[in-house]
């Protein structure tokens, strides 16, 4: 998962997608995603570690977001967390769309549509499928009894 930093970065770029989470969920969400739909390009988990000082983690975040094309997405795990703040603040500085309460449907849609939308289309499409992913499986199950 690594990126060429040289790359000269276009608007015919196809959009990266950045993952910033508590530990190493994003590692493992990107591990779940290719499991379903195959390996991913330009899909980059930075985990922040127990411990780690803010600063030092934005600094990492920075670094990878600086190698991404213009209309990227960066999705977080929780909303008001330090991965969520940390890309609330950097959005100034990279043209890129920002996302909080990920899962594996939002990751497999981005991968799936980054190929045609881009910024906040794409940042659009993505959370509507985080809200369609969450089911209610015992309610669903019971309709269809009834």
């Amino acid at each position: 998962m690594t990126m060429d930093s040289t790359k000269i970065q276009d608007e015919t770029e196809v959009p990266g997608i950045v993952i910033l989470t508590h530990g190493r969920v994003g590692e493992e969400l990107i591990r779940s995603a290719e499991m379903i739909i195959g390996k991913m390009e330009k899909v980059i988990a930075v985990s922040l570690g127990a411990g780690e000082d803010p600063g030092d983690y934005r600094e990492r975040v920075s670094n990878v977001l600086a190698k991404m094309p213009r209309g990227s997405i960066v999705m977080t795990d929780l909303f008001g967390g330090t991965p969520s703040n940390t890309a609330a603040v950097l959005s100034k500085d990279y043209s890129v769309s920002v996302i909080s309460g990920l899962n594996l449907p939002m990751l497999i849609e981005a991968v799936n549509l980054r190929q045609t939308l881009s910024g906040e289309e794409l940042a659009k499409a993505v959370e509507a499928a985080g809200r369609d992913g969450v089911k209610n499986i015992l309610e669903i199950l019971r309709q269809q009894t009834d």
